[in-house]
């Protein structure tokens, strides 16, 4: 063999060993990339309650909240409903939680609805709180699972005289607006501090605090591709989409001061020229409620939670205090003022339900 050839041999050798590496790599960077998005959606349970201020657990609320268990199905993974009826309902109000939560975070809103004249039906999403999986898979999931609990509400005999209505918080308040043009049962909505669209948040979020390069974590030719497979036609949806293909009342509220989802950038609220269906209002909380969280709870309420933050983070991580020193601070929390919901903004949903929901019926056909 001449030293061309075998300069030709190396060349060949090189060029095999190059689109290897390539491919290697490429598969790294895809494995990278999985393992980053599926930690930002891991299982989420529920707290230590002990440790938790707020009447976010039903053991707290002393209302007397009747209160039914109750199992449905979300592509074969099994999902924890909760089941509250009110006397002579009016209608039936779908609740949906926000992420790295479940659905008693929202007790105070459920306790709000029932003492309105509303039965409510709430459930905890996949990997979530009391229902199975071992995940909560991703973004489009909220809209998934409340594709599928409406599915059950519509195919119960209960429910059927009942008109629907939703409420949803964040990841929920996307997915209750986004869900509108699959279930035409659905009579009004509320939609408090969400995203416009669950497909796009990770990259948005991304480019929000790092620009454009902030997205190369998560390359976006692997965040679309991995969404899709994770979640079909879903990603289609969005709530602006949502919205305008129908004629139900919607409310949208949004805190001006939210650092979750940004009131001027991912929020449905900075969509608001998009949005072309006439039946609809706005509201904007400011001030201490002008917060994610804070938005859908009062001005007392609000600013409790911020006289007492420093005080809360300083005694969950001392590490000098003993757990049952800890639970005695918790024990001196008044939890009811703590979670107290923002009347003016839920006088506005029930209000704007009432005004499209049937007299009352028996809660039993």
């Amino acid at each position: 063999m001449d030293n061309r050839d075998d300069e030709k041999t190396k060349d060949s050798s090189k060029k095999k060993w190059g689109n290897f590496a390539k491919k290697a790599l490429a598969a790294t960077a895809v494995v990278g990339a999985k393992f980053g998005y599926d930690a930002v959606f891991s299982r989420c349970e529920r707290p230590d309650y002990a440790l938790t201020a707020g009447t976010y657990c039903f053991s707290r609320v002393k209302s007397g909240l009747d209160r039914e268990l109750r199992s449905f199905y979300s592509d074969r993974v099994r999902l924890q409903g909760y089941y509250y009826r009110a006397h002579a309902p009016k209608g039936l109000t779908v609740i949906c939680h926000g992420i790295h939560a479940g659905a008693d975070d929202y007790l105070p809103i459920i306790e709000y609805m029932v003492n309105s004249g509303y039965s409510v039906f709430a459930f905890d999403y996949k990997g979530t709180y009391d229902s199975d999986g071992d995940s909560t898979v991703g973004m489009c999931e909220s809209l998934v699972d409340l594709d599928h609990a409406l599915d059950y509400v519509e195919s119960m005999r209960e429910f059927d005289k009942l008109p629907i209505t939703l409420i949803g918080h964040s990841w929920g308040g996307y997915a209750v607006a986004s869900v509108l043009p699959l279930h035409k049962s659905v009579v009004a909505c509320a939609t408090i501090a969400a995203p416009n669209n669950g497909y796009t948040l990770i990259l948005e979020k991304g480019e929000q605090y790092g620009g454009q390069l902030a997205s190369k974590g998560i390359p976006e030719e692997f965040l679309n591709d991995y969404q899709r497979i994770l979640f079909g036609k879903y990603t289609q949806f969005d709530a602006v989409k949502g919205i305008n293909s129908t004629n139900i009342p919607v409310l949208i509220a949004h805190g001006d001061r939210d650092k979750v989802i940004d009131i001027g950038l991912q929020a449905i609220y900075a969509h608001k020229n998009e949005i072309r269906q006439n039946n609809v209002q706005y509201y904007c909380a400011t001030g201490v409620q002008g917060g994610h969280d804070t938005v859908w709870h009062s001005v007392r309420s609000a600013q409790y939670q911020s006289d007492l933050e420093s005080d809360i983070k300083s005694v969950k991580k001392s590490k000098t205090m003993t757990y049952e020193e800890k639970v005695a601070f918790f024990d001196g929390i008044d939890h009811r003022l703590f979670s107290e919901v923002n009347a003016e903004l839920f006088e506005e949903i029930v209000k704007m339900f009432d005004s499209v929901c049937a007299k009352p019926l028996n809660s039993k056909k």
